[in-house]
């Protein structure tokens, strides 16, 4: 018969076991037990966690602006940077019913204060959106002091005031933020390049380029990327929706105005910097080109009816200044005759020339004033601004398409699909 174990030797290995197990669970409980600490509770879901307005390492999404219905009332001002020497009388005279945020820049005792006179108009426009933010009205409209200017419309008379009176608030509602400039020279559509080696630099059209390099970049949007080209249309008057400006978090446009206060560049050209980067700021596009005859058609009731027929008006507008050009060079020649005391005397082929000349000019002035004439009539039809319009809807498209005929008379064949 076999004996069993010793009852001693099994009660020890039990409680061997019952101790092992028990340590084990102490061991695994202490160490899982911070990973129940939180910190700050997980947010809901559907609710986006929040993010540092400072950090430009992730770019602003901007949402799309809804137009009020048609034929509603927009609030809007106009805020204009001056010195003491500037006369803003044209405002009250072209424009009566114009709201003015006047800011005063060399009067320390002037109404609307900016922290330093530095920066040109950048530092009156940063200043007005962080001293207003919370009270903006539908439109603001952010211009210079002078009513005429080179870089004012053209097919407005380079004259600020129409720019003014006709500029559509639905379109600065839809699209947030609107450069009042329609012409793509200077600007657009490949600009600003932060590498472009020193041989390369256009220092009579691009003035601003060489103060644009990746440190200042990398200042004013710190962790944003490089962008290949900065390219918008210049020269810093456009107008913003209350929507968009609220859009940018008010810390960000007080990091740009501290960057104009602490910046070593100088005034001329920190002002500059910001040239070609309010696009960016409001739309968060690089490059920012908007068609010409949709600004011109949407933004101010002057629609050719397409951008071949916009560009067919400028194409004959340059040809007739080279016209005038060649007929002034004949001018020019009478005129250094008459200084030297003789007549200047044509050859037969000379007169033919010049009539040429004359003749071309007074045709093309008849075409070009009948032609923009025309497109301001063609601009009070809401349908025929809407058809010159930037819209994302591919529905009607085939509606533009070429038919059949329109390809065989260029001399192509259309097959059959």
């Amino acid at each position: 018969m076999l004996a069993g174990p010793p009852r001693l030797v099994s009660v020890v290995c039990m409680l061997l076991l019952l101790m092992l197990g028990w340590s084990y669970t102490r061991l695994t409980w202490t160490s899982s037990a911070p990973l129940l600490r939180f910190e700050s509770p997980s947010p809901p879901m559907g609710v986006a966690p929040a993010r540092d307005p400072l950090d430009f390492s992730i770019p602003l999404k901007f949402k799309d602006g809804v137009a009020k219905p048609p034929g509603s009332n927009y609030s809007w001002v106009v805020v204009v940077p001056k010195t003491k020497k500037e006369d803003l009388g044209w405002f009250e005279k072209e424009i009566p019913e114009a709201q003015l945020v006047v800011y005063e820049v060399d009067n320390p005792k002037a109404k609307h204060k900016i922290p330093k006179n530095k920066g040109r108009e950048a530092m009156v426009y940063l200043s007005y959106m962080i001293d207003n933010y919370d009270e903006l009205p539908d439109t603001t409209i952010f211009m210079h002091a002078h009513q005429r200017a080179w870089h004012n419309n053209l097919l407005l008379g380079q004259d600020a005031a129409p720019m003014i009176r006709r500029l559509n608030h639905e379109r600065v509602a839809r699209m947030g933020y609107m450069n009042v400039r329609c012409h793509h020279e200077p600007g657009c559509p490949d600009w600003i390049h932060m590498d472009r080696p020193g041989g390369d630099f256009d220092f009579f059209r691009k003035p601003e380029e060489i103060h644009w390099r990746r440190h200042i970049w990398e200042e004013i949007h710190p962790g944003a990327p490089i962008p290949f080209s900065l390219s918008g249309v210049c020269c810093a008057q456009f107008a913003l929706s209350r929507d968009r400006i609220q859009q940018v978090p008010i810390e960000r446009l007080r990091h740009y105005r501290q960057w104009l206060i602490k910046t070593k560049m100088d005034d001329q050209y920190s002002g500059r910097v910001f040239e070609y980067i309010w696009h960016y700021i409001f739309t968060g596009h690089e490059v920012y080109c908007p068609a010409q005859n949709t600004c011109y058609c949407d933004g101010y009731g002057v629609c050719f009816g397409g951008r071949q027929n916009y560009e067919d008006y400028w194409e004959k507008s340059s040809q007739r200044d080279k016209d005038w050009d060649a007929l002034e060079g004949f001018n020019r020649q009478v005129d250094e005759a008459k200084k030297k005391g003789s007549t200047k005397v044509w050859s037969q082929k000379e007169e033919w020339k010049m009539e040429e000349l004359r003749d071309s000019i007074i045709a093309a002035d008849e075409w070009l004033g009948r032609t923009r004439d025309e497109a301001f009539m063609r601009g009070e039809s809401a349908e025929l601004r809407a058809a010159e319009t930037e819209n994302h809807d591919s529905s009607k498209i085939w509606k533009y398409a070429p038919k059949p005929e329109d390809y065989e008379a260029v001399g192509l064949n259309v097959g059959v699909v």
